[in-house]
């Protein structure tokens, strides 16, 4: 067994990330992440000690886009605890990256968590205010926001009820 160069490494990372993006567009979620997934063990150690410092940035805006890919998969099986992740390891690597912001605030929204929501999918809306699905998640984000308000409303009648 031959061993792969820095170079050969990296290749095969990028390789592997192109064709879970074909899978991807084939319909094929789980062959998509099992390209992504293998993708990210080459990148992650492309470079080796000696290296790393070469083949960081390149390898970052790899892994960035493998990260912002399996959000996107999990979204589809409504996997959100996944897609919060994934979103936020993408996150890490680019704090202004609008994919990471609008997949982690579409993440906690469907959580219910919509003070989280708020301040991402805002953001996401300031940068692009045309964006369907933006503002389809920003509809989402009004009614449960108006759900929860309903919820802590009977809550409290309930309780002052209770003291009568």
């Amino acid at each position: 067994m031959t061993t792969m160069t820095h170079e050969e490494t990296f290749d095969k990372g990028v390789e592997l990330r192109l064709a879970g993006n074909e899978a991807f567009k084939n319909g094929d979620f789980k062959q998509a992440l099992t390209k992504y997934y293998h993708a990210i063990l080459h990148l992650r150690t492309v470079g080796g000690n000696e290296r790393k410092d070469e083949f960081k940035g390149e390898s970052d805006k790899q892994l960035l886009m493998i990260y912002n890919n399996m959000a996107t998969v999990f979204s589809k099986d409504n996997k959100w605890d996944r897609v919060l992740d994934y979103s936020k390891k993408a996150h890490e690597l680019d704090q202004n990256n609008t994919k990471a912001k609008f997949r982690m605030g579409q993440a906690y929204l469907r959580r219910g968590d919509v003070d989280n929501a708020r301040p991402l999918l805002t953001a996401v809306l300031d940068i692009d205010p045309s964006d369907g699905l933006v503002q389809q998640e920003m509809k989402r984000l009004k009614q449960e926001e108006k759900n929860v308000e309903g919820r802590e409303k009977m809550v409290y009648r309930n309780m002052i009820s209770k003291m009568a």
